[in-house]
């Protein structure tokens, strides 16, 4: 995987990340199309946050979105969201092995997304991940971190 998708990580809300991420989650869960209902439970926002989210980031190439059928990430989408994935197993990781305690997704999640690649890259450095520079999983059998 290129540097060039941690790149463009840095160009996403943490809204669009965060979405991203629940699709491919909810892809390695179950077999994609991810419909509206799981992205709904999942992420915990409304039907009309999935839509409009499904919507503008299919305009962006990173989803395909068929109304009434659910989403599935593209080629880039999903290559984005396992390396946002991926950026925050490192700072999991970077806060058990430095700091004694793990965050939170969601806190990690948060961090992940502000922290621009090369400050990633410094913490994912420190420590040994599962993966080189993207989330390898197929399932989510294989990541007990996903």
């Amino acid at each position: 995987m290129s540097r060039r998708a941690h790149r463009l990580v840095d160009e996403l809300t943490p809204a669009e990340g965060r979405f991203l991420c629940g699709v491919l989650y909810r892809s390695l869960v179950d077999t994609p199309p991810v419909s509206n209902h799981e992205l709904t439970d999942y992420l915990d926002v409304s039907g009309a946050s999935v839509t409009g989210m499904s919507k503008a980031l299919a305009d962006e190439g990173l989803l395909t979105h068929e109304r009434y059928h659910g989403v599935e990430l593209t080629e880039r989408g999903n290559r984005i969201a396992r390396a946002l994935l991926w950026r925050r197993c490192a700072i999991q990781e970077f806060f058990e092995d430095e700091l004694g305690f793990v965050p939170p997704d969601d806190q990690a999640y948060r961090i992940a997304i502000e922290l621009d690649t090369e400050q990633v890259d410094t913490l994912g450095s420190r420590v040994t991940l599962p993966c080189d520079d993207h989330c390898e999983a197929a399932d989510r059998a294989d990541c007990e971190l996903l």
